[in-house]
């Protein structure tokens, strides 16, 4: 008998092998016979004919399709499909339709226009401040929509955008303590207080500062949005490496709809775990006010043993609630505001001493990490002539606390014995934006932002005696005052020019206890930041583009604390890149081929780095250069076979130290040289079941842990593998997923406790193998 992740494996294959294949994949017509039923068992049988996959952000709703029947392409048959339903079909990819509710005026439209001509036939992005087709855009981009990953057993987060995205780095100290970095722009692996290099947007509030990535869970989301290089004339200081841009869905005022699911999870050599999730929304005055709800829960397993803590440590809790309302006073005005809040609790922290061996370690210390996060948004898009003006205010704040055993560093502090380091944050971002722009499809967006950043940042050592010692007290205020713009113009057939333009003041005000005299002499310094950037592109014959992008951001200098002692402060950091990318589409658009190759200039990073006795610190390293290339492919085979290629090839170094000596080998931190994914999907039907089954391969290179030379560890260089399969049927699905296939024990992060890192080597195996059910039912 096959063990259960054997089981497993064993219904992916099986789905992918499934029988009742569809018509040939370069077919431009196909022979239809959809009898008048249910939308849901029409929409299902038009997958299995075609092999497009169409999705739907909530329950289909309870109408009856009309019959089609003829040897029909596939929108002509879509479309028809759709007459009468009230719903329109937007192309979200190749081989990717999305359905959508028709505004009122809409139903009046002619049923004869092609299917282009309603939906745009491309994916719509907003990450640049309005909404723009993917396909005319002259910046790179990657876009996993929610019918990418609608169908995994278990909710996603960060990290699971890092293996299907390409370009995204991130640590991996644990849940709500990591750090996100953009095509090598990688600074540090601590968690110092150097602002991001990487801005975290949940709709239109700005998330994150300098606080580290809060791993918001991707529960009922539209699509993430990752945009590359760097963004600073439309998102000013913290975007050197690009954007990571979440999307939710907005609440519908005019059908209700929800679901609920729930979730079991087995971690070999671990603690099982379980999970649920809701969501409502709820019309409250037809086609004009709505509101939507979001509520979640999960344990997951530990799996790390930890002598002085127990069995599988490093179990986390996670929990949270997002409420969105949607007031929409006239066909003119939109309201939209909500809030969102999760709470992540980890036990224990994740690393070991030896990845060879079992997945232990001693610790008399427990190092539990909290991690509390809320945002309040609201956004009033006003429609004035043919401009569109939109008023978006968002306040975000993240608690964060940790704690570390810090004996290995207690002479240091002048104690003996054992000692604990507890930390306690807290981060806010207020931020107001006035933006104006010609509305959808807008070729320009013109604002003004005021945004304030608050940092607090108590430390303490105790030792046995039970008294604690203040050793880290920061309290930093950052404002910013900005114009910014961007706009296209057209210099000849298919040619275009786009220019973008950030002209704001940065003011940081540091009261650090550790240089009152420093802190004093810089707190009214102020610095005035241009950021342009200036792109062409060129519009290739059927559907394609090609572009050329050159833009620049910077990060203000400030106050660098550390600890016991003075240190300083550290200069700003500029950081400059060229962006050569292509993106094409063939066949019908069932191929889709996406490439870029860039090249970037850093000088005077930004760092944190460790002090001798285990405290972070900011400093200016010295200057590097990224060189890369990066490349997609996504084809939809035919027979219901999707094929999904994807890698990033770089070299990120530090060319000079802040000494000024020319360096050989200086790789900067985390982001691995290479990376590769591979994914193979298919979508069938059994019976009266509609399903869908993946597996995808994801290989992370070698990387480096920091270029300080007591630090240079080495990590990556590992292959993982994760199968998945989903079945459905009317209201119900079930779904089992299975990560981290062969139980690879590969290190994911050469790091875990600065007090200690210098003694021995540390490391942060993969999370086992686990296998993940899942059972969901939607109303």
């Amino acid at each position: 008998m096959p063990s259960v992740p054997g089981t497993a494996m064993l219904f992916v294959l099986a789905g992918l092998a499934a029988a009742e294949a569809p018509a040939e994949a370069r077919e431009p017509s196909y022979s239809f016979d959809l009898p008048a039923g249910p939308l849901a068992a029409s929409i299902a049988r038009f997958s299995q004919i075609t092999g497009l996959s169409v999705g739907y952000p909530g329950d289909l709703p309870m109408v009856v399709a009309r019959r089609v029947t003829g040897t029909l392409s596939a929108e002509s048959a879509l479309r028809k499909l759709l007459e009468g339903t009230h719903l329109r079909a937007v192309k979200v990819g190749p081989g990717l339709y999305r359905l959508e509710r028709k505004a009122k005026h809409e139903d009046a439209a002619s049923a004869a226009a092609p299917l282009a001509a309603i939906a745009g036939a491309d994916i719509i992005v907003t990450g640049q401040k309005r909404e723009q087709a993917l396909s005319a855009i002259p910046l790179s981009v990657s876009v996993l929509s929610a019918i990418d990953s609608g169908k995994a057993a278990r909710s996603l987060g960060s990290r699971d955008m890092s293996l299907d995205m390409e370009g995204l780095a991130m640590t991996n100290l644990g849940p709500g303590r990591n750090r996100q970095f953009i095509r090598g722009v990688a600074d540090s692996p601590f968690d110092g207080q150097s602002q991001s290099t990487v801005a975290v947007q949940v709709d239109e509030a700005r998330v994150t500062f300098n606080a580290p990535d809060p791993d918001l869970r991707l529960i009922d989301v539209d699509r993430v949005e990752i945009l590359k290089g760097p963004q600073g004339p439309l998102y000013g200081s913290g975007a050197l490496g690009g954007i990571y841009h979440v999307v939710t869905r907005r609440p519908d005022p005019a059908d209700s709809a929800g679901w609920i699911r729930l979730s079991g999870s087995a971690v070999e050599h671990g603690r099982p775990g379980h999970g649920a999730e809701a969501m409502v929304n709820l019309p409250l005055v037809d086609d004009r006010l709505a509101v939507r709800l979001v509520g979640y829960d999960f344990l997951d397993g530990g799996w790390i043993d930890n002598a002085g803590v127990g069995k599988d440590s490093n179990s986390t809790h996670t929990n949270g609630l997002r409420l969105a309302l949607q007031w929409r006073p006239s066909d003119r005005w939109t309201v939209d505001a909500g809030y969102w809040m999760q709470n992540i609790d980890s036990r224990d922290s994740q690393y070991v001493m030896a990845i060879e061996h079992d997945l232990r370690r001693d610790s008399p210390i427990a190092e539990p990490t909290d991690n509390d996060f809320k945002m309040a948004h609201a956004a009033i898009t006003a429609m004035l002539g043919g401009l569109e003006l939109l008023s978006a205010t968002s306040y975000v704040e993240q608690r964060f606390s940790t704690t570390l055993d810090a004996s290995a560093s207690a002479g240091f502090f002048g104690l003996t014995g054992r000692a604990r380091f507890d930390d306690a944050r807290r981060y806010s971002v207020l931020n107001q934006e006035f933006r104006l722009s010609e509305g959808k499809r807008s070729r320009w967006v013109a604002g003004m932002s005021i945004l304030r950043a608050t940092t607090r940042d108590l430390g303490s050592i105790t030792g046995d005696d039970g008294a604690p010692r203040t050793v880290e007290d920061l309290h930093r205020v950052v404002s910013e005052y900005a114009l910014f713009g961007e706009g296209s113009v057209k210099l000849a057939h298919r040619l275009d020019a786009t220019m973008g333009l950030r002209l704001f003041y940065s003011l940081a005000k540091d009261d650090a206890k550790a240089d009152r005299a420093e802190a004093e002499r810089l707190r009214k310094s102020g610095k005035l930041i241009l950021s342009p950037s200036i792109a062409f592109s060129y519009a290739l014959p059927d559907d394609g583009l090609l572009f050329l992008r050159y833009a620049r951001a910077m990060r203000p200098g400030g106050l660098a604390p550390a600890g016991m002692k003075a240190s300083g402060h550290f200069d700003a950091d500029e950081l400059g890149t060229f962006d050569l990318g292509y993106r094409k589409s063939f066949w019908d658009n069932r191929l889709s081929v996406s490439a870029g190759a860039y090249y970037t200039l850093w000088n005077e990073i930004q760092s944190d780095y460790l002090l001798s006795n285990g405290l972070v610190s900011t400093r200016n390293a010295g200057s590097g250069r990224i060189v890369g290339l990066e490349g997609t492919i996504d084809w939809q085979m035919g027979g219901g076979f999707a094929l999904s290629l994807g890698s990033t090839v770089q070299d990120a170094k530090l060319l000079r130290s802040e000494t000024g000596q020319k360096l050989d080998d200086r790789r900067l931190p985390v982001a691995p040289d290479i990376t590769a994914r591979a994914a193979l999907s298919r979508h069938y039907r059994i019976g009266g079941w509609n399903g869908q089954s993946t597996l995808q391969a994801n290989f992370i290179g070698s990387a480096r842990l920091s270029f300080d030379d007591d630090l240079d560890r080495s990590m990556g260089d590992y292959t993982v593998m994760s199968a998945n399969s989903s079945m459905e049927r009317g209201a119900w699905s079930v779904a089992v997923r299975l990560d981290n296939l062969f139980d690879v024990r590969g290190d994911s992060f050469a790091f875990g406790n600065p007090f200690s890192i210098r003694q021995a080597p540390q490391y942060t195996p993969l999370q086992p193998r686990t296998l993940t059910l899942s059972l969901a039912r939607r109303w």
